[in-house]
């Protein structure tokens, strides 16, 4: 008998388990072709659907993702990328630990209200500290390169880091060497095709649009420049004349 109400009362609890948890971020935008992974399970990624800790988040040539967290940090996952969730540990209205692994491809990071102590980025070559911010980041194998929009990042390979602090400036760490690359060094424009992102914004939520984020991508001029110092800040206007697909 008691055996019995045991199992009972266990039926009953197990009834009032949701039957999926809400996870820490969610796709406010997707385009096709973008996957979350997590073991051996996969699922196709729409709007509205639910990222969590541990989640790879994987694109296709024609696939971006536009996540948001629940601290109102915004992550853009580019075409043919990779990003996992490592830690994300929430308190309050900010996360006390907000950790990514950007395996391959391009992203976008605007940060929330947690912490800037808070944010680490990984990835196979670089170590990222964020210092409240808004940036790029392009990745691959053999090289870490960022773009900085706005705030400040230290970029990292072991000890050998760069602080970037100017909007424009490009960190690259490329094998073991790192470099911090100002607007108007000469390789800046070379790097700066690196940042596909900055071309098709047009396409993301208002929220996660940089104004003048394309000027960066050119050699700067005084109306590039003047743009840019009118929208300092303004990341949630939408891009106008000059740089109308920014």
């Amino acid at each position: 008998m008691i055996k019995r109400i045991a199992l009972s009362a266990f039926a009953l609890l197990i009834s009032f388990v949701p039957a999926h948890a809400e996870g820490e971020g969610t796709a406010v935008g997707v385009n096709p072709d973008a996957l979350s992974r997590r073991g051996s399970a996969e699922r196709v990624l729409v709007v509205g659907a639910d990222v969590s800790v541990g989640d790879r988040i994987v694109t296709g040539p024609s696939g971006n993702v536009q996540l948001l967290f629940d601290d109102q940090t915004r992550l853009v996952v580019g075409p043919r990328s990779t990003l996992e969730i490592e830690t994300y540990l929430l308190n309050g209205s900010g996360a006390d630990k907000f950790a990514i692994n950007a395996l391959a491809g391009t992203f976008r990071f605007i940060s929330g209200h947690s912490p800037k102590s808070a944010y680490s980025i990984n990835t196979p070559t670089a170590s990222i500290a964020v210092r409240g911010t808004m940036f790029d980041l392009s990745v691959a194998s053999n090289y870490t390169v960022t773009m900085l929009y706005q705030g400040a990042l230290s970029v990292c390979r072991g000890p050998n880091c760069v602080q970037l602090t100017k909007r424009c400036d490009i960190g690259e760490v490329n094998g073991n060497d790192t470099a911090l690359l100002g607007w108007s060094a000469p390789s800046h424009t070379s790097l700066a095709r690196l940042f596909p992102l900055a071309n098709i914004q047009s396409a993301f939520e208002r929220e996660f649009r940089i104004a003048g984020a394309q000027a960066c991508l050119a050699p700067p001029d005084s109306e590039a420049k003047q743009f840019i110092s009118d929208n300092l800040g303004k990341e949630d206007q939408v891009c106008a004349y000059p740089f109308a697909n920014c």
